[in-house]
């Protein structure tokens, strides 16, 4: 798709005068086929973004914060869309009982269904063709194994029983796909380009910032969160997340990671003070409006929970990060830092920091916790906190994996 060809989408697209979400997915869907985004259709993207209602803006910044971490993203086309649903695409693939979905935001491939004919898939995987031949009887499981077995050099996939549903992050773990399953899904990844080695799977990774409150409409820690996630990061795939500053967002969000663990979460929200790792959350959430303008009443975040916890993030690991940064560094922890106090707002940022200790701090599997950065906060060095977390996240998972059978 050109830069003419996206203007055009996005004339047609505002007849109704908005971009909605779904006229956001269909217009990167056709933009990514020929194997992703140019530099010139992602900055037309971003140019037209600003007149977009918030929703849609946002559903763009996700997918170009995923298709930018280079190191990570896979590329796939697969047949024709048919429709778009939460999370992901759903296409024909033109073999008769088989049905296809793409992720979104993830590198996920999946099919369901049994062949009611003989046909051919043609399927584009990092712009390499593929043909699949599909025998009548044959299962969604035994026609991505055929995939599998025909993916590019530098590709490598997990093929998992089961469907994906529409509205959940898909993972790389689970039960390995059998040939009788009628549904399945094969989750694809680049292991050189990431740093793994054979046989290890991506670590994943979340990171979130704040939306608009009390005047601030641009965010910072939004702005970090995406730029952190266009950067990628060695071992893992990072997944961007912009949260409303409501208790029902953290909420929600709290609960989803619950169901789902990553491996790695770093939240982030603004401050005017200082930026620095928020090591000591209270079970405090202050009378205040919050985002929407909508008052919140005094309580505890948690009834019942200690009155302090202390952050998951490893706070020795990300200071030692920092230190190379010398007399530049702003981005402070207690263990360098001797006038640190940690965050007594009461706000929503310690909302989110104190349940992200409450559900993640005795979870060896999952490592979690809140910063603040500062409008100036500089990229480099929260890039480096969260090379450091993932990094030390990955040897703790190495460190736990079974020994190798001799």
């Amino acid at each position: 798709m050109t830069v003419k060809g996206i203007r055009a989408a996005l004339t047609q697209a505002r007849k109704d005068g908005k971009v909605d979400v779904a006229e956001v997915d269909r217009i990167v869907l056709k933009a990514r086929s020929g194997w992703g985004l140019d530099a010139s259709e992602r900055a037309e993207l971003v140019k037209m973004a600003d007149t977009f209602g918030d929703p849609a803006k946002q559903r763009l910044l996700q997918h170009l914060s995923a298709m930018g971490q280079t190191n990570a993203w896979v590329n796939v086309e697969a047949g024709g869309l048919a429709s778009v649903k939460g999370r992901y695409a759903n296409y024909t693939v033109g073999v008769p009982g088989l049905s296809a979905k793409l992720g979104l935001f993830d590198n996920c491939f999946s099919m369901k269904g049994t062949a009611k004919a003989d046909g051919l898939m043609k399927v584009a995987i990092e712009g390499q063709s593929l043909s699949i031949s599909v025998k009548k009887g044959e299962t969604a499981a035994q026609v991505l194994e055929k995939v599998k077995a025909q993916l590019p050099s530098k590709v490598t996939g997990v093929l998992l029983a089961g469907d994906v549903q529409p509205f959940d992050v898909a993972s790389y773990k689970g039960g390995a796909a059998v040939k009788t399953d009628t549904a399945a899904h094969l989750m694809l990844y680049k292991p050189e380009s990431l740093g793994l080695k054979p046989g290890e799977v991506p670590m994943k990774v979340v990171v979130t910032g704040y939306g608009a409150f009390m005047g601030i409409t641009d965010n910072p820690s939004a702005n970090m969160a995406q730029k952190l996630a266009e950067a990628g990061v060695k071992g893992g795939i990072i997944e961007y997340r912009r949260l409303d500053v409501t208790t029902d967002a953290v909420d929600a969000f709290v609960a989803e990671m619950r169901r789902s663990p990553p491996d790695v979460i770093l939240s982030m929200g603004v401050s005017h003070w200082k930026a620095q790792v928020e090591e000591r959350p209270e079970n405090h959430l202050g009378a205040a409006n919050d985002g929407n303008d909508r008052p919140m009443t005094e309580r505890q975040v948690r009834p019942g929970g200690p009155q302090e916890l202390k952050t998951d993030l490893p706070v020795e690991v990300i200071d030692h990060a920092l230190e190379a940064f010398g007399d530049h560094r702003v981005v402070g922890t207690s263990k360098s830092d001797a006038a640190y106090e940690p965050d007594r707002s009461a706000y929503l940022c310690n909302y989110l920091g104190y349940n992200l200790a409450t559900e993640f701090a005795g979870t060896p599997k999952t490592t979690a916790g809140f910063m603040h950065i500062t409008p100036d906060t500089p990229v480099d060095q929260m890039k480096a906190v969260l090379e450091a977390v993932t990094a030390r996240q990955l040897e703790e998972r190495r460190a736990q994996a079974p020994a190798p059978r001799s």
